[in-house]
């Protein structure tokens, strides 16, 4: 029997004894993400149909079998591949914590040279690890055991590399990087295009395009992102809906509200009540 309606849903979890860790699994028809960031490492898989994105202008296709590996502030977007849609498992890794494991393995600051990696047993180990940790019915110890096992084999078999930048990036590497900490040391900000032209002395417009070259993103879609990362991890610890919005920059609270459903498929308060 054929689908007649197109499925777009998504739940988030949070185990108690994991903090910073948040977990999600969702089935998407037709919702397509916009280009956009994430604050920290996101792990996932597609357990039905295929997920197609492009990261840093290269198109990829996450089906079964692969292991999404995204870091931290890197631009992307994604869809379904097919009219069916897609089914996805999601685990948003903390940098603090992803730095401590690969600390203690003797690593560098971890980076993935690639966002997908084809291991299809770590493919079978991300799914009992995500079902264990969504279900429940785990211990602490249960818990910390499968998730720091599953990080130590995939940090070993995909090892960092090195972060390397394009020579055509418009902006240096330093530049950027002063620019993006601006925004993430002051996300409350009424933040002008002029303003941040003026800290790396170019033109508002030779600004907006070499940054948009650089991310992949305009510099107010940036900062709506990170706007909208920081408010995930506010409402997780249990921060007012109405705080947040006030402490993040939002006009208001519906403003919030409508830019958090839009990317998020849910409200913050009912992301919330499924987080605490």
């Amino acid at each position: 029997m054929s689908r007649t309606t197109p499925v777009e849903h998504i739940n988030y979890w949070r185990h108690p004894s994991l903090s910073g860790i948040e977990l999600s699994q969702a089935e998407f028809t037709h919702f397509s993400f916009d280009k956009h960031v994430h604050l920290d490492y996101h792990l996932g898989v597609v357990t039905q149909g295929a997920q197609q994105f492009i990261n840093k202008g290269s198109h990829y296709q996450l089906g079964q079998h692969g292991l999404s590996t995204l870091n931290p502030d890197e631009t992307h977007d994604g869809q379904s591949r097919d009219a069916e849609g897609y089914r996805v498992k999601v685990m948003s890794i903390p940098v603090d914590f992803m730095n401590a494991i690969s600390q203690e393995m003797g690593q560098a600051t971890h980076f993935f040279n690639a966002p997908i990696v084809d291991d299809p047993a770590l493919y079978q180990y991300f799914i009992q690890l995500h079902n264990l940790l969504t279900q429940g019915q785990c211990t602490e110890l249960e818990a910390e055991s499968h998730l720091l096992n599953f990080m130590q084999l995939l940090l070993t078999r995909h090892p960092a590399g090195i972060l390397k930048l394009g020579q055509d990036q418009g902006l240096s590497s330093q530049q950027l990087k002063l620019i993006k900490q601006k925004i993430h040391d002051e996300p409350w900000q009424n933040t002008q295009l002029e303003g941040l032209a003026n800290e790396v002395n170019l033109s508002k417009f030779q600004f907006l395009r070499q940054f948009k070259q650089a991310t992949g993103m305009t510099p107010h879609a940036y900062l709506k992102r990170v706007r909208l990362e920081l408010a995930k991890k506010s409402l997780t610890h249990g921060t007012l809906v109405v705080d947040v919005a006030q402490q993040l920059g939002f006009f208001d609270q519906s403003h919030l509200n409508k830019a958090f459903k839009q990317a998020f498929l849910l409200s913050p308060v009912q992301f919330q009540r499924r987080m605490l």
